[in-house]
Formats: C-alpha cells, sequence, structure tokens
C-alpha cells in the first residue's frame, strides 16, 4: 500500500493454492464415485443394494466372495494403474519439457513388451515378479539406448523424444515380426501388451503394489529437480543439478514404475 509502506498480501499463491485444492476435492469425489460404479459391474448380478449389504455384513456368502475375490482386486488394480500412468506421464513430460512425450515416445512400453514377446517365443512360463522383472531390463535397456543415442554434443529434449520414437518403431516392428512368425506362442503377450484388469486374486497385487508405490515415491523425490531440469541443461547445471543424471534417474523410476502396470 503506498499510503502506509505496507507490503501486499500474498493473495495470488493463496488464491492458487485454494483453487488445486479444490480441484484435488473434486478429482478425489470423482474417484470415489466412479470406484463405486465399477465395483458394481460385472458378469455376477451384483447391484448398489447387494453391495452396500455385503459392507454392512448382511448379504450372502457368494455375493461377499465376488466382492472379495474379483471385484475389490479389479478396482485396486485399476487405482494402481491409473496413478502409476498418470505420474509415470507427467514426469516424462517434465523431463522432455514435452506436453506429447509419454513412455510410448521414450521406447520404454517397447522395450518391455520385446522383452515379454521373446520370452514367450523361447517358452518360458514366468510368475508376476519374473515376468515384471523381464519387462523390466527390457524397458530399461531401450531406456538405456535412447539416453546413450539422445546423448553427447547437442543433447536435449527434443533429441531425447527423437530418439526415443526410433527406438520404438524399431523395437515394435521387431516385436511385430516375431508374433508373426510365432503366433501360438505368443499369443498371451496380447493380453500383457492390451492390459488386463482381470484379477482372480490380489496376489499379483502384493509384487506389483510396492514397486509402484516406491516408483512414484522416487518420483516425488525427484519433482524438484525436474522443476529445475525444466528451466534448460545450462540453467540446471548451473544451478547445481546435473542434466544427465536426472534423466537417468527418472527414466529407470518411470521404468520400474510402467512395467509393474503390465
Amino acid at each position: 500500500d503506498p499510503s502506509t509502506g505496507a507490503a501486499p498480501a500474498p493473495v495470488t499463491g493463496r488464491a492458487e493454492l485454494g483453487g488445486l485444492a479444490g480441484l484435488a476435492a473434486v478429482g478425489l469425489l470423482l474417484i470415489v464415485l466412479l470406484a463405486a460404479v465399477h465395483v458394481t459391474q460385472g458378469t455376477a448380478d451384483l447391484g448398489v443394494a447387494d453391495l452396500v449389504g455385503v459392507l454392512l455384513g448382511e448379504g450372502t456368502d457368494e455375493q461377499a466372495a465376488v466382492v472379495v475375490a474379483s471385484r475389490v482386486p479389479r478396482l485396486l488394480a485399476a487405482v494402481l494403474a491409473g496413478v502409476a500412468l498418470g505420474v509415470a506421464g507427467a514426469a516424462l513430460q517434465s523431463l522432455a519439457r514435452n506436453p506429447l512425450a509419454s513412455p510410448d515416445t521414450l521406447g520404454v512400453d517397447a522395450g518391455a513388451y520385446a522383452a515379454i514377446v521373446v520370452t514367450a517365443v523361447v517358452g518360458w512360463t514366468l510368475p508376476v515378479p519374473l515376468a515384471g522383472g523381464v519387462a523390466f531390463v527390457g524397458g530399461l535397456a531401450a531406456a538405456a539406448l535412447v539416453l546413450g543415442l539422445s546423448s553427447g554434443a547437442g543433447s536435449g529434449p527434443t533429441r531425447l523424444v527423437l530418439a526415443g520414437s526410433a527406438i520404438a518403431l524399431a523395437l515394435g516392428s521387431v516385436t511385430v515380426t516375431l508374433q508373426l512368425l510365432f503366433r501360438y506362442e505368443t499369443v498371451g503377450a496380447f493380453v500383457w501388451a492390451n492390459g488386463s484388469l482381470g484379477l482372480a486374486s490380489a496376489a499379483p497385487l502384493a509384487w506389483t503394489g510396492p514397486v509402484v508405490i516406491a516408483a512414484v515415491a522416487g518420483l516425488l523425490a525427484l519433482s524438484q529437480r525436474l522443476d529445475i531440469h525444466g528451466l534448460g541443461d545450462d540453467a540446471a547445471a548451473a544451478l547445481g543439478v546435473h542434466p544427465g543424471r536426472t534423466r537417468l534417474a527418472v527414466v529407470v523410476t518411470v521404468t520400474a514404475d510402467i512395467v509393474e502396470t503390465g
């Protein structure tokens, strides 16, 4: 205020914070409503009234078994996959400084899928932890190749996305060729590539859940470095953030996050 000499109150910052809190509240409410609708969907005849009865302990044993063994694991898998993909996409967009960046454009998905297809061609039947490990190795190998091609003189977000797109196309062509040559052996790989929320139990979530939570926590811990990285490589280096190490840490963490939702 010019008459009193007092500093103006930070109204803008509070307004933005309040807007974000309101948006988060609306999003959380929508998630709860959609989750309630999602739980009532399925082949078994189980409506909202039956679901409420099960929650209150008044439902039949068959209804409780449907909810506990099928509907709840499916809902948890959907929430876990949504959180993993959302956080990974936001991290890669911040890393590449490009709103179009995604695990697809950086070759992570293509590398993980190629590793799964090769495993199917060889004839290995792996449990969930080992299959996730194979996909992680494939995605990490593709990411390492992308980082290697995009490093050096003239490295930057644009070169990173271009290298990732080229690697994704190359790996995609190899994967399709293997599927054409070994169509019977790779039938199960289609399910992994397209995604499925159908779970017979919550056992797979016991392995994938902690990995996704740890990866999301790691990306949140890297968020400050990503903010500084968004200023540009030169500015980030001047502020003490190494661009190459930041890209490596984010890509490795995103790879672990993405492949566990496959």
